[in-house]
């Protein structure tokens, strides 16, 4: 039976690791362009994009035409979201002809509603307060280049309250990572998503903390990742992130406090200079392109994940 994917919280633990595998075996078919199984054979998908997008937008339509489905792509102002009409209303209509629904949207209350009235799955291709499917494709790339997932430490630096902090959080701790949060005091992690991960890291050994000094943080790191000081919405605000987040930055010497063999990661679009130098994401412990490629893989196993899961 099918099944949504809007949260990390949605899943077990299991479930997000069983995920991150089956992306493992969409890129050894995907990949090498050998045909994989057909499970949206005359299928239709709909990407309902409130936020633009290169990779997660383009992984999707790829992974699931690969998976043999049809794809339609629409905007709010296609469909008068941005007129005025309510999300109920559109959802009503769009589950009665699609099969899925893949939302990126600002607000993660309005995924609950496409939930609740297409009566089909959707899955949550970002919000503001999570990316799950990334986290699937991130966790590929981890452990391609780890080998492993426990007795690892990954340090976020930047905006500890925003999606990719709230999703690492909860990612780290389902696969008994550790994880540091270097954030600026007025930018401290939500606490729902803290307490969430902190509950699940007490089963699963990870450990969680949250520190104001970047250099501190990256100690020991296996894992440098960051993300733009200013997301899609907080364009007025980008002045005075800019001022609060200097020094938030991945450069080569929060790198060397990292260790010897440490990988650095970015969701993109990066802007250089702010969140991390150029030398660092074009240098040989960047592996921020292959982290990018593998969004389709993490894209087709989180629709294997909706359509054949079991409510």
């Amino acid at each position: 039976m099918a099944r949504s994917f809007l949260s990390l919280m949605d899943v077990s633990n299991e479930e997000f690791m069983n995920m991150v595998a089956r992306a493992g075996y969409f890129k050894t078919m995907i990949g090498q362009k050998k045909a994989v199984d057909q499970i949206m054979g005359n299928k239709y998908a709909g990407l309902l994009f409130e936020k633009p997008s290169t990779r997660t937008r383009t992984s999707f339509e790829v992974a699931a035409e690969r998976m043999g489905a049809h794809v339609l792509y629409m905007t709010p102002d296609q469909l008068h979201l941005s007129g005025g009409e309510p999300v109920k209303d559109v959802a009503r209509m769009l589950g009665g002809w699609l099969d899925i629904i893949i939302a990126r949207v600002f607000q993660q209350s309005t995924l609950d509603e496409f939930k609740k009235y297409s009566k089909i799955p959707v899955i949550n291709a970002l919000s503001n307060s999570e990316h799950p499917t990334q986290m699937v494709s991130d966790f590929l790339t981890i452990n391609e280049k780890k080998k492993r997932f426990k007795g690892l430490k990954l340090t976020f630096v930047g905006d500890g309250t925003n999606n990719m902090a709230n999703s690492l959080m909860l990612a780290c701790a389902m696969t008994g990572m550790d994880i540091t949060i270097a954030t600026p005091e007025n930018y401290m992690p939500d606490k729902i998503y803290l307490q969430r991960a902190e509950k699940i890291a007490s089963e699963t050994g990870s450990e969680i903390n949250i520190n104001n000094n970047v250099m501190d943080a990256a100690r020991n790191s296996d894992i440098l990742y960051t993300d733009v000081w200013t997301s899609m919405g907080e364009e007025s605000e980008r002045n005075k992130r800019i001022h609060d987040f200097q020094g938030y930055q991945i450069n080569s010497s929060v790198l060397d406090a990292a260790r010897p063999d440490a990988i650095v990661m970015h969701c993109l679009p990066a802007e250089r200079g702010n969140e991390i130098t150029d030398d660092v994401i074009e240098g040989a412990h960047s592996v921020v392109w292959e982290q990018g490629v593998n969004k389709i893989y993490g894209a087709a196993a989180s629709l294997e994940f909706a359509l054949k899961s079991d409510e």
